[in-house]
């Protein structure tokens, strides 16, 4: 993983950005303070029989998941993301004369 996000990182057309990293021990490093924890639970294997809805997979799908409560749970209590996160609507507006609001985020709406 170390190599894919170096050489991702000294691309300029990449899709991978990370403009706090200049190469993948940063990554490595934000990664493994995450707490690893068991409540996300277990990886479950399902399988779509009826795909009547797509014509492109006539046979059946199977697909891994795990409960979406518990990953967002999870996502939430880590120390990496703790000060992108906001809990309380905000009002922002631009700096024009006179101001006017703007609504560009889900947490800057009514």
């Amino acid at each position: 993983m170390k190599t894919y996000y170096d050489n991702g990182l000294k691309e300029d057309n990449t899709a991978l950005r990370f403009p706090s990293f200049k190469n993948g021990d940063g990554v490595q490093k934000l990664v493994a303070s995450m707490p690893d924890d068991q409540a996300l639970g277990e990886w479950e294997l399902h399988t779509l029989e009826d795909m009547k809805w797509n014509d492109n997979h006539q046979c059946p799908s199977k697909y891994w998941s795990q409960d979406i409560i518990k990953s967002v749970r999870w996502l939430m209590r880590q120390p990496a993301y703790a000060k992108h996160l906001i809990f309380a609507p905000q009002r922002c507006f631009n700096s024009n004369t006179p101001p006017k609001r703007l609504y560009t985020e889900m947490h800057t709406a009514d």
